[in-house]
């Protein structure tokens, strides 16, 4: 965790915001951006305001501290620190070290640092009752509201470079392991009272792990278990020693101890420090109303007689304006709204459409989600508050139409390739999963618990390249997988051939209406004269047999043909076939005597000077509309990169 100091120094008496605020990670404020640069000059290289003879105490007259010193000290020359006389002391122990001064000079005098304590006091009345009675009901000391004002300024959305999240800067694992939940719809660390009570249990227990409370607000902010090694190392549990020490604690750590002892005693003396005329924001006084999953907050606004983005600021731990699709939740409504949402909320709440709950399984997009529930994709993407660069995948859960799911119609078996070979994995389904737009061969081995290494045996792929959507993967699942959570085929289910076998080729043809076979050149034959009898293009040709379109072709030579099976001839017909038809040569060839017996003279004398004049049957067959490719097959300059299954 990180010293947040993230408070708007400039900023008036808070209004509701229009909309609840964004926090890009690692974003600072202009204020706590200036904060940083007056620490790095107020501390760095300063002379301390007190000299302190070699004692484990440091500080003041007794008269000034919450610990008696052992020795009282000398004042540094040309520093006066007589204005520190009578102030009051906060219940948490402070001892007048040098940079605990300072901040207390810099709160008191310089014009940035009034500005950004005149923020944090306005706001301080917003939460200050409930942090109050829940530090009381911990029996903890009441001054431990300055952690909030240190880390975030009282306001519970602020968010750190470091992943630090809400009034109390919790991270993500201290968070859940004081009961702070999150995920895409609700992050509990925002939620001000859930996560105040957390913090008072943490800081609590910090507190009795280490005894002192300087020791316990150096662990909340440099966390527990760097502390613990430090003192092992110096073998000291003195907090103000170890600040002093090299590399003995963070330099962030020492002035966020400091901080908080500052501003303990400019909270208990307001009007020593010259903000006892500042006007203080109104406390927030609401009342909780547990209101079905999905609810969303524009509704209970619209019952509670208030703006949606009040509602949205009362509430801001509801990430996507709505409460989570799992369970029910108690939401805050104004006080003053109470009994206007109690009186409208039955008649308004039967308006709210029928929703549950939806796990996203392993190899669904979005479409397949819509098309489950019967909605379109643009209306869950709505429903859940998607954004636009937000990925959805396995585990999400959205809020969905309320009905069963259906499953698509079902179709023919998809016909599938894979490598040679043969795989024997006891204990372990073999399925066929096909991949998905977002998918990755990491994401698909770490779903499954298989290597990447296995997946790339098991199939065809390339590490390096990108996974297409709609191919189809081949795994040996072990069987601590929850199959149930992925759309996976199962071998009955689909009909496999070996890739590169003569049977997946004539298979794969057959299944485009089409015949493949073997064709024996004889004299006079050119690519040309072929491709114009068998319906092809010069390009397809090169392509099937992997040579150039201007190859010269050889008597005897076998080429392979794929051609409709009314041009293919008699001999390669299937039984039952039509008649073959008969195709007028071009001008430039010779009559042949029929399909079954090839030119006897002539040749092929045009000259290709054109590369885009043909099309290529086999793309076009398979894939209408493509416009990746030109008319012979080749890159034409005009190709898209979208997906061709997009319009489905």
């Amino acid at each position: 965790m990180v010293v947040s100091l993230l408070a708007l120094a400039s900023a008036g008496p808070a209004r509701a915001q229009s909309t609840p605020p964004i926090y890009v990670a690692g974003e600072e404020s202009d204020a706590l951006a200036a904060l940083r640069v007056d620490e790095e000059a107020l501390f760095r290289h300063a002379q301390s305001l007190v000299e302190i003879d070699r004692q484990p105490m440091m500080g003041l007259p007794a008269g000034l501290t919450s610990a008696v010193p052992e020795a009282a000290p000398r004042v540094a020359e040309g520093s006066d620190v007589r204005w520190m006389d009578g102030l009051e002391l906060p219940d948490l122990p402070v001892r007048w070290q040098e940079q605990v001064v300072r901040y207390l000079e810099y709160f008191k005098d310089s014009r940035r640092g009034r500005s950004l304590m005149a923020a944090w006091l306005r706001r301080s009345s917003r939460y200050g009752a409930m942090i109050r009675e829940v530090l009381t009901r911990h029996e903890m000391p009441e001054d431990l509201r300055c952690v909030a004002m240190a880390e975030s300024g009282f306001d519970p959305t602020v968010r750190s470079n470091r992943g630090a999240v809400g009034m109390w800067q919790f991270v993500r694992r201290t968070g859940e392991e004081y009961g702070l939940s999150g995920n895409r719809w609700i992050d509990t660390r925002m939620d001000p009272e859930a996560s105040t009570d957390a913090a008072a249990r943490y800081l609590g227990d910090l507190h009795r792990r280490f005894g002192s409370w300087e020791l316990a607000l150096a662990a909340y902010n440099m966390g527990y278990g760097a502390l613990l090694r430090s003192i092992r190392k110096y073998n000291t549990n003195d907090y103000w020693v170890l600040a002093e020490l090299e590399a003995g604690l963070p330099f962030e750590t020492t002035i966020y101890v400091a901080k908080i002892m500052a501003c303990a005693v400019v909270m208990r003396n307001p009007t020593r420090f010259g903000y006892d005329e500042l006007v203080r924001d109104p406390p927030i006084e609401v009342e909780h109303f547990e209101v079905p999953a999905g609810t969303p907050l524009n509704m209970v606004a619209r019952a509670a007689g208030i703006d949606v983005d009040e509602m949205r600021a009362l509430n801001p731990e509801l990430r996507r304006g709505r409460v989570p699709p799992q369970h029910a939740r108690r939401v805050r409504v104004p006080a003053t709204a109470a009994s206007h949402f109690a009186e409208r909320w039955n008649r308004v709440r039967r308006r709210v459409p029928a929703h549950q709950p939806y796990v996203v399984r392993f190899g669904e997009d979005m479409d397949d989600v819509a098309y489950r529930f019967g909605t379109r994709e643009a209306t869950l993407t709505e429903m859940n508050g998607i954004e636009d660069d937000e990925v959805i995948g396995a585990g999400t859960v959205l809020l969905v139409p309320a009905g069963e799911p259906r499953e698509r119609p079902p179709e023919d078996r998809p016909r599938i390739a894979v490598p040679e070979g043969r795989f024997t994995h006891e204990g372990r389904s073999r399925v066929f999963y096909r991949t998905s737009r977002s998918d990755s061969l990491a994401s698909i081995a770490r779903f499954f618990q298989v290597a990447e290494s296995d997946l790339r045996r098991w199939n065809h792929v390339d590490p390096d390249a990108r996974l297409q959507h709609g191919m189809f993967l081949q795994i040996f699942a072990p069987e601590s997988v929850d199959l149930s959570q992925a759309v996976v085929l199962r071998e009955n289910q689909v009909e496999l051939v070996t890739m590169g076998t003569e049977q997946f080729f004539r298979e794969y043809e057959e299944n485009q209406g089409r015949v493949r076979f073997r064709y024996t050149v004889v004299e006079g034959d050119t690519i040309r004269s072929l491709a114009n009898r068998f319906g092809l293009s010069t390009g397809s040709i090169a392509r099937i047999n992997r040579f150039s379109r201007r190859t010269d072709l050889e008597p005897g030579q076998e080429i392979v043909i794929y051609a409709d099976e009314s041009r293919v001839p008699a001999r390669y017909r299937r039984p039952g076939a039509p008649e073959p038809a008969l195709v007028p040569p071009s001008p430039s060839e010779p009559q042949p005597g029929a399909l079954e017996v090839e030119a006897t003279d002539g040749g092929d004398d045009e000259t290709e000077s054109s590369e885009g004049d043909e099309a290529d049957e086999l793309d076009a067959a398979s894939s209408e509309g493509d416009a990746g490719t030109d008319e012979d097959g080749d890159a034409d300059g005009e190709s898209t990169l979208d997906d061709p299954d997009d319009g489905e």
